[in-house]
């Protein structure tokens, strides 16, 4: 076990820091649309009054963490008022993000509010919205485009923005050609969709609706195995359907489905072996140190990220690699520490591989910081003892 009292600065910072990145924006304020409830914003400088779309999932199981219930499901009846208000759940709350989203987490919001507050009549009204996301978005004609399995696309319809909708902006991993590409989190995000839907209808007692997706469910896993799946390699990889061949880039991206549960032990057991390409002094690195662009990309090694350590850490906790994932908790959050006892702060991302505070790409590296906090009184109260 980890102890909890070897990190209490840290989680004095952390407390006192948020209500500095929480806001209320009821009303709509320039480039920012109001949102109903209060949120966490990633930080109270270049991020203020921005709810990001992916970045809420992992903030919501810090504030869990942190009993702060009521500012958790406001994050997500935000994202039910935008999706019913404009028909998807944009990558932030902003207008001119209107046309793009982020990888798609909001059937695991809706869970984790649900074992919290027991709410079968709020359960239902989410599962309409969830499910109303998955099919006239992330399957519609632009994302849907080969074998049942789907790729980041927004309204622009580029590679580049494409690669913005990934989450990943920028990375190494799809070569400037994302919309060729059929990424596995992106599936493997959808399948959790599936499978999280089949749950709740159980919940709710509507066995048909239960029935057809865990059907739909099968049928994608089998495609993901089928096209994504490297058994030599031991690791699933992200498939470009234009060229009808599966990639060899080793990303992060490749232990989603252990997060979701989607492999079996043995491909799991495959997976963990990898951990040796990811794994550095300071935690999970999110690609391969080969082969990357000229031009530094910040989502491409030596670069970690809060939210992907939690991806990698709870999907081995989901096979039972129990010492994998403390170690590597362990690892994730001695850097956390050791860099703010060096800055003051907390940070967006890290540079795993040297110890430090993560290497700038598109804009300098923001100090907060909303997922780096909540992850790591996540990882915390996963790992500690009192």
């Amino acid at each position: 076990m980890i102890p909890k009292k070897e990190y209490k600065e840290c989680l004095d910072y952390i407390r006192n820091f948020w209500k500095k990145i929480t806001f209320y924006l009821p009303k709509d304020k320039k480039i920012h649309i109001g949102l109903p409830h209060p949120f966490v914003s990633p930080n109270d400088d270049l991020f203020k009054f921005d709810q990001f779309y992916w970045d809420s999932f992992f903030i919501i199981l810090g504030l869990i963490v942190e009993k702060k219930f009521l500012l958790a499901k406001g994050m997500v009846e935000n994202f039910f008022f935008l999706y019913q208000k404009f028909g998807i759940v944009p990558s932030r709350n902003r207008f001119y993000n209107l046309g793009i989203s982020q990888p798609p987490f909001l059937s695991s919001m809706v869970l984790e509010i649900y074992k919290v507050f027991k709410d079968k009549k709020w359960l239902k009204r989410g599962a309409k919205i969830v499910e109303d996301e998955l099919e006239n978005y992330w399957m519609n004609e632009d994302h849907l485009v080969y074998q049942g399995l789907s790729r980041y696309c927004d309204h622009f319809m580029t590679h580049l923005t494409a690669e913005h909708e990934s989450g990943w902006d920028m990375t190494s991993r799809f070569n400037e050609k994302c919309l060729d590409y059929l990424p596995v989190d992106l599936n493997t995000c959808l399948y959790k969709y599936e499978i999280d839907l089949a749950e709740i209808y159980r919940i709710l007692g509507d066995t048909k609706k239960e029935k057809e997706f865990k059907e739909r469910a099968k049928k994608r896993k089998e495609k993901i195995n089928s096209l994504m799946w490297n058994e030599n390699k031991g690791f699933f990889f992200d498939y470009n359907y234009k060229e009808k061949r599966r990639s060899d880039f080793f990303s992060v991206a490749g232990f989603y489905p252990l997060w979701a549960k989607l492999c079996s032990f043995s491909q799991a057991k495959k997976i963990k072996e990898n951990l040796k390409i990811f794994e550095k002094k300071g935690g999970i690195v999110n690609t391969q140190k080969e082969n990357l662009s000229k031009e530094f990309k910040q989502h491409d090694y030596p670069n970690g990220w809060p939210n992907q350590q939690w991806i990698v850490i709870k999907g081995l906790l989901n096979y039972g690699f129990k010492e994998d994932a403390q170690r590597l908790a362990k690892k994730w959050l001695d850097l956390n520490k050791k860099i703010f006892k060096k800055t003051g702060k907390f940070w967006e991302k890290y540079d795993v591989v040297n110890c430090d505070v993560g290497k700038s790409g598109r804009y300098k590296t923001q100090s907060g910081f909303g997922w780096t906090n909540a992850i790591f009184v996540k990882l915390l109260d996963e790992f500690s003892k009192n």
